[in-house]
């Protein structure tokens, strides 16, 4: 003990407060908290003598100590874990890059609110939900909210002074406030909708909505009650039971964490209304030398200090300290009582055994591709290989996907994964022939019977070596439930193609479904394996919107166009080809639409007078 600590020591308060060790270089190395700081800090330094390894290293690098006094012990825990989030000390364990976890935001306080994403919280009234592990698991909230409710995405004030709305609301995912399509009442019991929704508490919202379609349809408004009808249904959809029951009810968080000499994860599986809404796992750092039970403490501390939803209920793997304290700042934050509690016995502990069982796998996978210099992507391959039964590992990846609106412009999407990697020049695109309406099954089964009919030609590679459409994939990858999965196979069977591996995947809880199973596969929505699945069925969303968007611009310009003398048909592929939107032909001057098309000067000035909202 250095003579600057034994001075730190003997003037430690006695009460309440925060320590902080310090380095040789005045860096803060650990931060922890104690009900009589001059104590708890002498114990560091009394003996060797049954002292864990870390406390030891901890001990040999102090140079300096700092105290903090507070007024109460439960204001030092708090004021710990802003400290532990402020320094990020290296022998404190602590959520990794806790900085940069998303949330998704909702300005309640606005006129006309919002739903976005920003990695930072602050107190500025609004409604945060999260943090989520990861980009992905924050979008893929998004796309279930935006599947079942409408809400404007655009930012900047809503003046009126527009006379179109934008795209969005052509494809039904706004409103429309911007052109006064909804009311501003209307608008706002949408966004308090949206956040019981991302609440969990979806008995709320369906009440609501069974109330407002039985209403609207007394007052003879069934279009509004087929709308409401068809979000009732969404809803549905979405909250699907996962497994059917969990054995649980109301509203808990399950937490449990896995170690090794490398790393730790902690899994969040929350159930809302005794459904699971989601199941997260977040990395630790520091986590070495140090109990689980102390794991567990930080990451509570660190999460539910910046998470939007704190349950009633939160169901432990270990039990952890200063319980008493945690528990009281919990029930502060929610605004009512919190218990924590580590079952012993019955479906409580069953389901903290699956939670821990599910968070040890992942841990020991990465830790087993870290250990053996495997890449991500190829331990992917390995994962799906063996989940999926495969007789090799699946090389060649085809994700397809159906993009249209209302049954017109209708499209398919093809995209191509090798070796885990997206190859961009082998994408294919598929416009649909001859089927009336809105029916995702018949598109799927045209597009796939047409990249079936491919397989049977001679030569899978070209002169230049580039892979043609006789390449026969390891793996076709649908985006949908197991109704998609059934027209896949169709189409397939109808074919008489080679017996290519077949699945879907469905997006609500991310269930990978295979060939002539009921149930989902055994695959978690964070393994290598799913991540690799999503990015690919996200390439063949993203490839088929991409393209249905174009399609419907071009549509839509070349229906006004139609409506201006001296426009026939040569001319109006000329502007086609030359300008991609009517946006683009308004913005171009007579001269240059004239130079770019070889139309008259006088027919290009009467062309650029066409705005948008001719259509």
């Amino acid at each position: 003990m250095t003579d600057l600590i034994s001075d730190r020591l003997s003037l430690a308060p006695t009460g309440p407060g925060v320590y902080l060790f310090k380095d040789a270089s005045g860096e803060v190395i650990y931060v922890g908290k104690a009900a009589n700081l001059r104590n708890r800090v002498r114990s560091y330094f009394r003996s060797n003598t049954g002292q864990s390894t870390k406390v030891l290293r901890l001990v040999s690098v102090t140079t300096d100590i700092e105290f903090v006094q507070s007024s109460s012990e439960q204001e030092a825990l708090v004021l710990e874990a802003d400290l532990i989030r402020r320094y990020r000390p290296v022998y404190n364990a602590r959520l990794k890059d806790d900085k940069s976890f998303p949330f998704l935001k909702i300005d309640v306080d606005s006129e006309w609110p919002t739903v976005t994403v920003t990695r930072r919280r602050r107190n500025d009234g609004a409604v945060y939900f999260g943090p989520f592990a990861s980009a992905r698991s924050m979008r893929q909230t998004l796309r279930q909210i935006r599947k079942v409710f409408r809400f404007r995405v655009c930012s900047g004030p809503l003046d009126g002074a527009r006379s179109r709305a934008c795209l969005n609301m052509d494809i039904g995912l706004c409103p429309g406030p911007c052109v006064g399509a909804v009311s501003h009442d209307d608008y706002r019991l949408t966004i308090r909708q949206i956040v019981l929704f991302l609440r969990g508490k979806h008995r709320e919202v369906l009440d609501s909505m069974v109330r407002e379609m039985k209403d609207a349809s007394k007052q003879m408004d069934f279009e509004r009650a087929a709308l409401l009808r068809d979000r009732i249904q969404a809803i549905d959809e979405v909250t699907r039971r996962h497994e059917g029951v969990t054995a649980l009810t109301g509203d808990q968080d399950i937490l449990a964490v896995a170690q090794d000499a490398n790393a730790a994860l902690v899994e969040v599986f929350s159930v809302r209304e005794g459904r699971v809404l989601g199941r997260q796992d977040f990395p630790i750092e520091g986590a070495s030398d140090i109990p689980a039970s102390e794991v567990l403490r930080s990451f509570m501390m660190a999460y539910y200090g910046s998470s939007g939803s704190i349950p009633p209920l939160v169901l432990l793997q270990h039990p952890v300290t200063d319980a008493a304290l945690i528990r009281e700042w919990l029930s502060e934050r929610r605004a009512s009582p919190v218990r924590m509690v580590v079952p012993r016995q019955g479906a409580r502990k069953q389901l903290v055994h699956a939670v821990a069982d599910s968070v040890s796998g992942q841990l020991a996978a990465m830790h087993s591709a870290a250990t053996h210099g495997v890449p991500m992507r190829d331990a992917a391959l390995v994962q799906l290989k063996e989940v999926l039964k495969l007789t090799a590992l699946p090389r060649r990846i085809e994700g397809f996907d159906i993009s249209t609106t209302g049954g017109t412009e209708a499209v398919g999407s093809m995209v191509v994964f090798e070796n885990g990697v997206p190859r961009p020049s082998q994408y294919r695109r598929f416009k649909i022939r001859g089927i009336e309406g809105q029916d995702d099954y018949a598109m799927l089964r045209e597009v796939l019977r047409r990249r079936f009919a491919r397989m049977h030609m001679e030569g899978s590679f070209s002169q230049q070596g580039t892979v043609k459409w006789a390449a026969t994939p390891s793996l076709i990858l649908v985006d949908g439930g197991r109704g998609h999965l059934a027209a896949a196979v169709a189409a397939r069977e109808e074919s008489k193609a080679r017996r290519v591996p077949l699945i879907s995947l469905a997006k609500e809880h991310e269930y990978v479904y295979g060939e002539r199973q009921t149930q989902p596969l055994p695959l978690e929505p964070s393994s290598a394996g799913s991540l690799l699945l999503q990015s690919v069925r996200d390439e063949a969303h993203r490839f088929a919107v991409t393209y249905h968007r174009q399609l419907r611009s071009s549509s839509l310009m070349a229906s006004v166009l139609d409506e201006i003398p001296g426009i026939g048909p040569r001319r109006r592929r000329a502007l086609l080809l030359a300008f991609e939107s009517l946006d683009a032909i308004n913005a171009a001057s007579p001269q240059e639409i004239s130079r770019r098309t070889g139309i008259p000067f006088a027919l290009a000035e009467r062309i650029r007078e066409v705005r948008p909202a001719s259509a």
